[in-house]
């Protein structure tokens, strides 16, 4: 009798429950829904802005998480948050010489969208930084073709000086490197020069301008003469003093660095503290600090037994020795980036030449190629990378090199031959050089300029 009556007292409350509240006692209503909207905007107002870019300000508040898109060329920054106010700073890219372009930026939070039409019409003039690596011949990409010190022997590399002067080095009866110098477009041939003798191939250096006005030479040291007559190998890198009129040997050299590898050439990053060499054998690349470099000790470093000399030109009959030399011993340092690459291949399989390289901000500019005098252009690539290895681009085709009919009214070469010689970066642009030739055998050297980025 009692558990029926606990079961009818149970149902009996159930049944009662939604009624018999207090009739005094208003019912509590839930939390309402808030409502995804900005519920303040300014400064999102179409507007036309300058062709080298600009950046303005867009204030916003939101009740919900919220995003901006925009066009590829303009930027937002935050790009996106959560419920609140925020300043949106919008930054437009520089358009290129005669570009008309205009594009949206979009806020939106739930479904409420908010958009402004940016324009942009560039009215200025081409210049050096719309030219890319797929950028064809044009007088704009042509920066100087100079004459060399002499009109018979191969340009090996470039550097461009603050005031514009034009280093060149040659490879002379094989045991001498002539350094040159003089302006952008210099006609006659070069009485700014000095001689080295036996020092290397020359087929990459860097000018270094100190705060007292001396100039110096960094470059490949202590080569050997191989069966052929040609001096490869180099052991060393040296910084040379730069002197007209001068002739200096191997032992003249100021500074002097050994890296456990022979076969090496150098690029030097004064303003960025780096120095990089290039094993011409291995392909391996490293890259150091300069200034612990130089931190280190000078001692003395024997070397591998070099033969040199003996050339009918040469001051000195052919000797061999094994130089002992006072250097800096890069091998008790670790270095920032150290990587290897390859020499790419023709369709025949014959491997391209290396052409040069730099060192700048980080990044390795490298180049390769050959010249061609059969009436078919030169061809020429250019790759970056980190000083770690990582691609930043490619192995990239030189398009300017195919048009060899451009290259013949410019005065360049009616034969075709532009053999890539040397790639630096230098006041904001890259330089690519270029040993021409034409059907007089006249050698000259061809400098082109680009933007820095090499590809758009």
């Amino acid at each position: 009798m009692l558990k029926s009556r606990l079961v009818l007292f149970a149902v009996l409350a159930a049944l009662c429950a939604p009624s018999c509240s207090d009739p005094d006692k208003p019912d509590e209503p839930g939390e309402p829904a808030v409502e995804a909207e900005f519920t303040a905007v300014a400064g999102l107002s179409d507007r036309s802005v300058q062709a080298e870019g600009e950046s303005f300000t867009i204030s916003i508040t939101a009740t919900a998480a919220w995003e901006v898109s925009t066009a590829a060329w303009i930027t937002a920054t935050p790009s996106r948050g959560e419920a609140g106010s925020f300043d949106i700073e919008v930054e437009v890219g520089a358009a290129a010489a005669g570009e008309e372009r205009s594009g949206f930026v979009r806020l939106t939070c739930g479904k409420d969208t908010r958009s402004m039409l940016v324009s942009q019409i560039s009215s200025r003039e081409p210049g050096p930084e719309d030219l890319y690596l797929d950028s064809p011949f044009s007088d704009l990409l042509h920066y100087s073709t100079g004459r060399l010190r002499t009109t018979t022997a191969v340009m090996q590399s470039f550097d461009l000086a603050k005031d514009g002067t034009i280093y060149y080095t040659q490879l002379n009866n094989n045991f001498r490197v002539y350094l040159s110098w003089g302006p952008r477009n210099g006609q006659n041939q070069p009485s700014d020069f000095m001689t080295l003798n036996f020092t290397g191939h020359g087929s990459n250096f860097t000018i270094e301008e100190d705060s007292a006005g001396k100039v110096w030479l960094w470059m490949d040291n202590y080569s050997s003469k191989n069966s052929k007559g040609e001096y490869w190998g180099a052991q060393i890198i040296s910084r040379f003093p730069v002197r007209k009129g001068s002739t200096l040997n191997p032992s003249d050299a100021s500074e002097n660095y050994y890296f456990g590898e022979s076969n090496i050439s150098v690029a030097v990053d004064l303003e960025g503290d780096m120095l990089t060499i290039l094993g011409i054998s291995t392909g391996r690349i490293r890259t150091y600090k300069l200034s612990d470099l130089r931190a280190l000790p000078v001692e003395d470093i024997t070397l591998d037994a070099i033969t040199y000399g003996g050339e009918s030109a040469a001051p000195v009959t052919e000797k061999t020795e094994t130089p002992v030399v006072k250097a800096r011993d890069a091998r008790k340092l670790s270095p920032l980036g150290d990587f290897s690459i390859s020499r790419g291949k023709y369709e025949d399989g014959t491997t391209i030449s290396w052409q040069g390289f730099d060192i700048h901000g980080g990044l390795v500019y490298q180049a390769q190629g050959n010249g061609h005098t059969d009436g078919t252009p030169s061809p020429g690539w250019v790759q970056i990378r980190k000083i770690d290895g990582t691609p930043v681009i490619p192995l990239t085709t030189i398009k300017a090199l195919e048009d060899l009919q451009a290259l013949k009214e410019a005065g360049i070469t009616d034969t075709g031959y532009m053999e890539p010689e040397g790639v630096k970066w230098r006041n904001g642009l890259v330089y690519l050089g270029f040993a021409s030739k034409n059907s007089n055998n006249e050698r000259r050297g061809t400098i082109f300029n680009y933007n820095p980025a090499l590809v758009k």
